[in-house]
């Protein structure tokens, strides 16, 4: 009687115990995986610390493609996702670019903005470019880093810039260390500059060498104001010191250009110290296509206007007081680009300047001279691999082909599957 007594007793104080004792454990658990996971934070490197290792390449972004389950949610989540959208567009997936760069949050201020484009006035920019270039001596224009739409679209200004006097062209990216670049004459890998790593952007530099400008780099260390004023600076000794008459082109990011008093950025600073009152446009902010479709809320009335005038060119956006228009970023006007529509899968009908021609790479070519998948890298054969590639292209194992877009030439092409390179020679006619 007293065992079956206390029984339940026992029974119950066990029970009582064990749940106690789990829920101890579980907390222990919970506790450890905690900590664990903030080791892993602080151990958890810059994205940009990692991509540098390989060169901020093809082999950098399968890297980073491999972690994504370590940055997701850490607190490189946002340059993590920067970068990614910066490297896709050097191995020609614009999309995924895209995709990423919504992902960081850098069309954030677009939607906000969407209904303030419907009054704006439109004028194709070919009525009014020769005007641009004429009355000004300094114009400057940007860009997003991870759209090369926009550098394919400064390409088209080089020449006429040049034929009115125009003779250096400053660009954010470049290093001050490739202090031989305007000798040398031709745009290496790593070395000239950071985002000119990107084939268009590297072409873009390469036809202002060719046409006959001086390659000026302003960049400055430091951030915030200190680093926008000093950038000014830079483009003042680099250039109106040396040659105070001087008309040139700037190249920068985003916001940087802007010249509106008060707002302490690299434009205004210019402005400030030099008296000369640059034309700024912004290039960055009108750059769409067919796929993105979380954009949608941008494409109002005005878009349908857009796409319903007869001649696909750039449009200048201004408002009735000729002031920018419209997201007020303190430049002279807006550029919108056209409507990016894909030719091929990979191939974004912008990419197609200059004289470009498609060129195809089929299965049987890779399988005899390349990788089942990894990119390939088209370089001029007269400039090598150390130069920025004129095309660039990561493939996988089920396309049966893809294209390059290329000027006609003799190319080196390079194979890379992440481990080691192949080669080949092709003749674009």
């Amino acid at each position: 009687m007293t065992f079956v007594a206390f029984k339940p007793y026992y029974t119950q104080l066990n029970l009582k115990k064990s749940r106690s004792m789990k829920k101890i454990y579980f907390l222990l658990l919970l506790s450890a995986l905690t900590f664990q996971s903030a080791v892993a934070q602080n151990e958890l490197q810059n994205p940009y610390a990692v991509a540098k290792e390989d060169g901020f390449n093809y082999r950098s972004l399968k890297k980073l493609i491999s972690m994504d389950s370590l940055y997701v949610g850490s607190q490189f989540e946002r340059p993590y996702h920067d970068l990614l959208s910066i490297l896709y567009s050097r191995v020609g997936h614009y999309k995924d670019a895209m995709r990423m760069a919504e992902k960081g949050n850098l069309f954030s201020d677009k939607t906000r903005l969407a209904k303030t484009y419907e009054n704006v006035i439109t004028i194709p920019l070919s009525e009014v470019m020769d005007s641009i270039i004429e009355n000004n001596r300094v114009i400057m224009l940007n860009e997003m880093h991870f759209n090369p739409h926009s550098r394919a679209f400064v390409i088209s200004w080089l020449e006429k810039c040049y034929q009115n006097g125009y003779r250096y062209f400053a660009a954010e990216t470049l290093f001050a260390k490739d202090s031989l670049v305007n000798e040398r004459r031709t745009v290496l890998l790593g070395e000239t500059g950071f985002y000119s790593d990107e084939p268009v952007f590297g072409d873009l530099l390469r036809t202002a060498l060719n046409i006959g400008y001086t390659l000026v780099p302003y960049e400055a260390d430091g951030w915030g104001v200190d680093r926008e004023r000093n950038e000014a600076d830079n483009l003042i000794k680099n250039i109106l010191d040396k040659d105070p008459e001087a008309k040139f082109l700037v190249y920068g990011g985003m916001g940087h250009i802007s010249d509106r008093k008060g707002w302490s950025m690299m434009g205004g600073f210019f402005k400030e110290k030099t008296g000369i009152d640059p034309f700024t446009m912004d290039c960055s902010v009108m750059t769409f296509s067919e796929q993105y479709e979380s954009m949608d809320s941008l494409r109002t009335a005005f878009f349908d206007r857009i796409d319903a005038m007869p001649v696909r060119e750039p449009i200048i956006c201004y408002d009735t007081v000729k002031r920018i228009y419209p997201n007020n970023s303190g430049m002279d006007a807006t550029c919108c680009l056209p409507r990016t529509h894909f030719i091929e899968d990979n191939i974004p009908d912008w990419k197609l300047y200059n004289g470009k021609v498609l060129y195809t790479i089929d299965r049987r070519f890779i399988n005899k001279n390349g990788f089942p998948e990894g990119c390939v890298s088209a370089f001029l054969k007269s400039e090598g691999e150390q130069c920025v590639p004129i095309e660039q292209y990561m493939y996988d194992k089920d396309e049966k082909e893809f294209k390059l877009a290329l000027y006609k030439g003799e190319y080196l092409l390079r194979f890379d599957d992440g481990k080691e390179y192949k080669y080949a020679t092709i003749i674009v006619k």
